[in-house]
């Protein structure tokens, strides 16, 4: 009944009878009873299939009906205003917004390539690197878009592609091809024809795999993006201008393929993700997309089975999305006439690819079971046919209702899991994870038959397959899944610190981790798995008060030791010393057929601990000292196997109490640099900084992680080491007591929080106002840097800025650093400019300006003298009216006009 009202509300949804979605509507057209039809909703709606329209009625939507006619993935499980949230659905996805991904894995990706195209006037020019397939030619074709909806361009601007690798034979025609050439040009030019850089003008210029240019065509491109004019090819006397923004892409390493001038001319260089590196959800994602597009290209509605998906999910295509996309496509070939009596499209095993399909067994393919089926339409769904799952979940999480029957049904639900994995095909069969699952049991004395380390890798692959509903659940249930995890800690603690292991090691080998729920189904399987456990015959148990001061040392010891060595039981601090030892013994029952325990405890007398022991025919040694030199001397002989008399003499001997005092010593003073965007930014910053302070400071400059100072604050290392004068940086921590200056302050020094006024107490006048001129000059040189090409920029900033000091004494005024900034900058480009015979020979109203700023005229003659000897050239009157507007707005200046 519960797939037929389903499938009732999503033919209701797609056709807009909304209002057909109700209990009543619902009961009335399937004479089913409305208790019935209540449940059946309520357990759709937990399921995540159903979308709840609050109102009166109540009206249930389809999520996979929504999701495939909008054609976007939702996450809304309740919603108020129906007509107004439809309304947002019908919103066409813009740009990036198409982009699978563009709020996830890609959205630093997307953030860049926003920037750049909007970089004034005419954006940046901008590198995509990347393997093959992807996604660099979709990503660059967006950029266009977002670039063209923000106004960026003109309504009639091009997207131009081109694939250099087309032309990698015949280099020539494709200069012709992208710069024009005239008539009789070359063998069969009949007449003159424009290139891409001209049909592109206004718009965006693609040239994908560019190490295909040869070193002429890239010679010229260049030559192009520095002056935006470019001679067609057989005319080298006119000039053609065309300002367009130039994307490139390639798969192979810039620095290896390109000239060294074609790349200083590409600012902005960005990596394209492989697929393996998209994540999980983000492949679900793309499958569903494609699929879909078939889907609607063949007007018939698909369907796969759940080993196709997990073969899909799991499978590193060396061809990234393009070769996910092919294969998606040879599968929909191959079942094209595999059309069921429901004109549904089946997609099994036997339809993939020989690479993919060849992961699983023959047995397996040609097994007669009725398979499970996983509808495209429903692929982002929480539930992928996993009711049998889902009903699984819901019991663990239900069991802590009743606390005295959670162990049973505990290890009841350990014997379904085994089973229920038993008889699944493992997506996630590598070598790697097998080897290093093993290492962790291995490590907690759990001897595992080659079955059972098949079973837990089933697990793992049933956890990526069920990651959604999982995290559904998890997000549903907070705070069960916290209590449930405290009484696993506590009754359970072996297992859970195994299951944490698995997931440390899953992180580091396959960038997956596991979620709370993940860890606790991961002990319960281990658990079931107990008749393979080999009880080791000496243990170590750590008792101590507080959450977790026993699990944390026993832990790290563990660790240390490479093998499990030491028990926890934590105990909380206002427990009494009966009821600790209580908690003790109860622990003991479990333990059944250990000869030796070493218990290290932090508190209490050692005769009430062993008199209050119930255990036989065991050898207990206690000590009443805990710390981690402690344990980690025992834990080694026990790992030894030395003798208890002989470990604990050994950790008598080695864990003595020693202490020295540090009289108060006079703290090195320390600027801290930290920038919200990375400690890349920081570093530069503290590059400058020190390279403007004083040949003979003893101030020190250090990054720090931005998010690290937020968590830590001046509780830090750094803190107790260095007196810190003051964090420089993009955005405040707020660290009470500590000053922050702005990195703009800092450059143009006009706020009352800029950086000398914390360095006076450290710096006599001369020596601060020697740091405040190198702030300047340096932070000029880094954009100076990038804007010259043949001119050495250290050495002409040096000249210039000797000039610019010349000039504010022969004009008896002192500049601020914000107009010395922006003069070193333009002088610098302006020098560079007259070198190559590209001067400025207009200025508007020259004869005015020649009379009424003579004294101005003069006094820049006669500073840059020394400037125009040394590079041999001549600064006009109209460049010194540029470098007067410059001047004339200076605050400074106009006090002394």
């Amino acid at each position: 009944m519960k797939d037929t009202l389903l499938r009732q509300i999503y033919e209701q949804t797609l056709s807009g009878a909304y209002d057909q979605n109700t209990v009543a509507s619902l009961s009335e057209t399937l004479q089913v009873p409305k208790n019935k039809i209540t449940f059946a909703l309520q357990q759709l709606f937990q399921e995540g299939r159903l979308i709840k329209a609050e109102g009166k009625p109540v009206r249930f939507l389809s999520r996979a009906a929504l999701e495939n006619q909008y054609n976007l993935s939702i996450s809304d499980t309740k919603i108020g205003n129906l007509e107004l949230w439809l309304a947002g659905l019908a919103k066409e996805p813009a740009d990036f917004e198409k982009l699978v991904g563009y709020d996830g894995s890609l959205a630093s990706l997307v953030e860049q390539c926003k920037a750049t195209i909007s970089y004034p006037p005419n954006g940046l020019p901008l590198m995509l690197t990347g393997e093959t397939g992807t996604g660099k030619s979709l990503i660059a074709r967006l950029t266009y878009e977002y670039a063209s909806r923000q106004g960026l361009l003109k309504p009639d601007a091009r997207f131009v592609s081109v694939n250099c690798s087309e032309y990698a034979n015949n280099p020539e025609l494709l200069t012709a091809n992208l710069f024009g050439y005239v008539k009789g040009a070359f063998t069969g030019a009949e007449q003159t024809t424009p290139g891409l850089i001209e049909l592109a003008d206004g718009g965006v210029l693609f040239l994908d795999e560019v190490h295909n240019l040869k070193g002429e065509c890239q010679e010229k491109l260049f030559q192009f993006m520095d002056q935006s004019i470019y001679h067609r090819m057989g005319d080298n006397k006119t000039w053609h201008t065309s300002h367009v923004r130039l994307i490139f892409a390639t798969t192979e390493d810039p620095e290896k393929v390109l000239l060294k001038t074609l790349q200083r001319r590409i600012p902005m260089n960005i990596t394209v993700p492989n697929l393996s590196k998209r994540g999980t959800y983000e492949k679900v994602q793309m499958i569903h997309s494609i699929f879909k597009t078939e889907q609607q290209r063949l007007n018939v509605r698909i369907k796969i089975s759940s080993t196709v998906f997990r073969l899909l999910v799991s499978y590193p295509f060396p061809e990234n999305i393009g070769g996910l996309k092919s294969t998606i496509q040879s599968s929909c070939v191959q079942a094209l006439f595999q059309i069921n009596d429901s004109g549904e499209m089946e997609i099994t095993a036997k339809n993939l690819p020989s690479a993919l399909s060849k992961n699983i067994s023959v047995a397996s393919l040609n097994k007669l079971e009725e398979p499970s089926w996983i509808y495209i339409d429903e692929l982002l769904d929480l539930d992928h046919s996993a009711g049998n799952d889902l009903a699984f979940y819901q019991e663990i999480i239900e069991s802590l209702e009743n606390p005295d029957t959670f162990f049973a049904v505990w290890k009841a639900e350990s014997s379904w899991l085994i089973q229920h994995l038993s008889g699944e095909n493992s997506a996630l069969c590598e070598q790697r994870l097998y080897e290093s699952v093993r290492h962790v049991c291995a490590g907690y004395h759990m001897e595992l038959s080659s079955k059972d380390l098949e079973t837990l890798q089933k697990a793992l692959g049933s956890f990526l397959r069920q990651s959604r509903l999982l995290h559904f659940l998890q997000s549903q249930n907070p705070l069960q899944i916290e209590k449930l995890t405290l009484q696993m800690k506590k009754q359970k603690f072996r297992y859970y610190s195994m299951a944490s292991e698995i997931d440390c090691m899953l992180g580091r080998a396959f960038d997956y981790k596991l979620n709370d729920l993940h860890r606790l189904v991961l002990a319960l399987l281990l658990s079931g798995l107990e008749k393979q456990q080999s009880i080791p015959k000496r243990m170590g148990v750590i008792l101590a008060h507080g959450l977790s001061t026993a699990s944390s040392v026993s832990v790290c010891v563990n660790q240390l030791l490479d093998e499990y060595v030491f028990d926890a039981i934590d105990m909380p601090l206002s427990i009494s010393q009966e009821q600790c030892i209580r908690e003790l013994n109860d622990y003991l029952k479990k333990m059944d057929g250990i000869e030796e325990l070493f218990l290290l405890v932090d508190l209490g007398s050692l005769e009430d601990v062993w008199k209050g022991l119930n255990i036989r025919n065991v050898n207990v040694g206690i000590i009443n000292s805990l710390n981690l030199k402690m344990a980690l001397s025992i834990g080694e002989g026990l790992k030894r196997g030395q003798p208890m008399e002989e470990i604990f003499e050994t950790a008598k001997n080695t864990c003595t109490v020693s202490y020295h005092i540090e009289r108060n010593r006079e703290k090195q003073k320390l600027i801290i640099c930290s920038c919200a965007s990375g400690l890349g930014v920081a570093e530069k910053l503290k590059t400058v900084i020190l390279d403007s302070l004083p040949p003979d400071s003893s101030i020190h400059v250090l990054t720090y992680d931005y998010n690290s100072l937020l968590l830590k604050g001046i509780e830090d290392l750094a803190f107790a080491e260095y007196q810190v004068i003051c964090v420089v940086g993009t955005l405040n921590p707020n660290i009470d007591r500590l000053p922050f200056v702005a990195l703009d302050d800092l450059i143009l020094q006009e706020s009352t929080n800029s950086l000398d006024l914390y360095l006076k107490s450290y710096m006599d006048p001369c020596a601060l106002a020697i740091f405040k001129k190198n702030i300047v000059k340096n932070f000029s040189l880094s954009n100076i840097m990038n804007a010259l090409t043949i001119l050495n920029p250290t050495k002409l900033l040096e000249h210039v800025a000797n000039a610019i000091d010349r000039l504010q004494t022969l004009i008896d005024c002192q500049l601020t650093n914000n107009t010395c900034f922006g003069l070193y900058v333009h002088v610098s480009c302006l020098i560079e400019r007259l070198v190559m015979n590209r001067g400025i020979e207009n200025y508007k109203q020259i004869e005015h300006f020649q009379t009424r700023q003579k004294q101005f005229i003069d006094a820049v003659c006669e500073s840059f003298q020394d400037v125009e000897a040394f590079y041999g050239v001549h600064i006009p009157v109209e460049e010194i009216g540029y470098m007067f507007d410059y001047v004339k707005n200076d605050k400074n200046f106009q006090k002394c006009v």
